[in-house]
């Protein structure tokens, strides 16, 4: 047995405020096993694998992997377990963007320091090649397609030979093709390696390939009992609908009322009776009323027009300001360098990638917080001059830069002798330099380990064999 989880329990608050997010939780997983996880959005899928991929610690509850239950091991060897025993793949691919593809995949290998890089390369190429980039090694992750940056990430996350693979929402921004073939390599990669597998997926077509599949309903993780079905390719859809569809509805092609006109006719025939001057005044009333009638249903089809109108153009003004903020507008860590005494210089850059025309970000707003136990401890983050505008202008690549002071008695070491460090930065993004209504939010998060002042490298090394020197600080993707 691989993987062993026993009562698992992840709850934040006390008392009438505490909030179960995975709640006694029970899975084992076998050699070469795959199991799907489902459910919907905040569920508790994703805390269910943080903490069995050791980057969660949970309140109650084992992990045993290999037999050896991980939560009860010193930081150092809990280290060694991330790296060694387990292979995680991440909601999107988070690639190091300056690093080639052989390079995005050998990174986990080459921090072990154990196995000499020529036999670390030659794994990675091999892998590359299996998941069918042979062509592409050289490659960086902006010359290359979401289904090409996906597959890089498969190959990083097996380039240790893991026991256990993690695979949260592996395929969730990617078209229906790339999302079957994904699966199909993992399920081939999974057969040639031998590796357990766990995949927390909303698609329940992609989660029906697992021999189990489980649900997981406001932290409760129960299996499902549903019939095996059995597809004639991978990822292949069952198009028949369900006997229980609802039929269309047939409308009627004819009404059985009179028409207008001679309902109309006869009703000024009935006052005509009744004498000839009510006749013709009811006539003339007849027709003011029509014009006037017909007036107002040409103002309210105008309105109606211009209205629709404009909602629809200010949808499309409103997709435009995401796609600008989401995909054009970029921001990472550009760079830190330690001041001493407990204090860094941190470099923000944010990038229109487009440069034409410029992105306006309003009262951006950065935090920094140290990671202490299971929760966060904010830390003194300082901006210079140039980061306390209250409208910055985006054009090309522009940095910001912080002070950070980490007094901090002790924190989590989930890499040894290194901070865990998150910057959240807040941004409201129009493209003009004074809004009137189209502003779109952006929540960024930013982690890395980052080394203390007050560590010297002899006893980094004792405990991380890194190819050089211990690095001041290692970007971590988004988790």
């Amino acid at each position: 047995m691989i993987l062993r989880v026993t009562r698992l329990q992840k709850s934040y608050g006390d008392g009438d405020r505490r909030v179960d997010a995975v709640s006694q939780a029970d899975l084992s997983i076998a050699a070469g096993e795959f199991v799907s996880i489902v459910g919907r959005s905040g569920s508790g899928k994703s805390t269910l694998l943080a903490m069995i991929g050791a980057l969660t610690r949970p309140t109650d509850g084992e992990i045993a992997i290999g037999g050896e239950n991980i939560w009860a091991l010193p930081e150092t060897r809990l280290a060694d377990v991330r790296r060694r025993e387990i292979g995680f793949i991440f909601q999107f691919s988070s690639m190091l963007s300056n690093l080639r593809a052989i390079d995005n995949v050998a990174l986990p290998a080459l921090l072990g320091g154990e196995t000499p890089p020529n036999q670390i390369y030659a794994r990675a190429h091999d892998l590359l090649t299996r998941v069918g980039l042979s062509r592409r090694l050289s490659a960086f992750p902006g010359e290359m397609s979401g289904g090409e940056q996906r597959r890089v990430a498969i190959a990083r996350a097996l380039i240790n030979a893991p026991r256990l693979l993690l695979a949260d929402e592996p395929t969730s921004d990617l078209d229906e093709e790339t999302e079957e073939e994904i699966v199909a390599l993992l399920e081939a990669l999974r057969g040639e390696e031998g590796f357990g597998m766990v995949m927390v997926t909303h698609n329940r077509d992609l989660a029906a390939l697992a021999s189990r599949v489980l649900e997981m309903r406001q932290g409760i993780l129960t299996p499902i009992d549903a019939p095996k079905v059995q597809p004639t390719r991978i990822g292949a859809r069952n198009l028949e609908p369900p006997a229980h569809s609802v039929r269309p509805i047939v409308l009627p092609t004819a009404m059985q009322h009179e028409p207008t006109a001679l309902a109309a006719a006869e009703g000024a025939q009935a006052f005509h009776r009744l004498g000839a001057n009510l006749g013709t005044a009811v006539r003339r009333v007849s027709a003011a009323g029509t014009v006037l009638f017909g007036v107002a249903f040409a103002l309210n089809e105008g309105v109606a027009r211009y209205q629709h109108y404009e909602i629809e153009a200010h949808r499309a003004r409103l997709a435009a300001l995401e796609e600008l903020a989401t995909s054009t507008l970029r921001s990472d860590i550009e760079s830190i360098i330690s001041l001493g005494d407990h204090r860094y210089e941190v470099t923000l850059y944010i990038e229109n990638t487009r440069q034409d025309p410029p992105i306006y970000v309003m009262s951006p707003s950065v935090q920094a917080f140290v990671q202490v136990g299971t929760g966060w401890q904010e830390a003194l983050l300082t901006p210079t001059a140039e980061a306390t505008a209250a409208v910055l202008k985006i054009i090309g690549r522009q940095l910001y830069r912080f002070t950070l002071e980490t007094r901090v008695d002790k924190f989590t070491e989930l890499l040894p002798h290194y901070m865990h460090v998150r910057f959240t930065n807040n941004m409201l993004i129009s493209p003009e330099s004074t809004p009137k209504d189209e502003l779109f939010q952006r929540n960024d998060n930013y982690y890395v380990y980052l080394k203390p002042d007050n560590v010297p490298d002899e006893a980094i090394a004792k405990d991380v064999h890194f190819p050089g020197a211990p690095p001041l600080w290692i970007w971590m993707p988004p988790h």
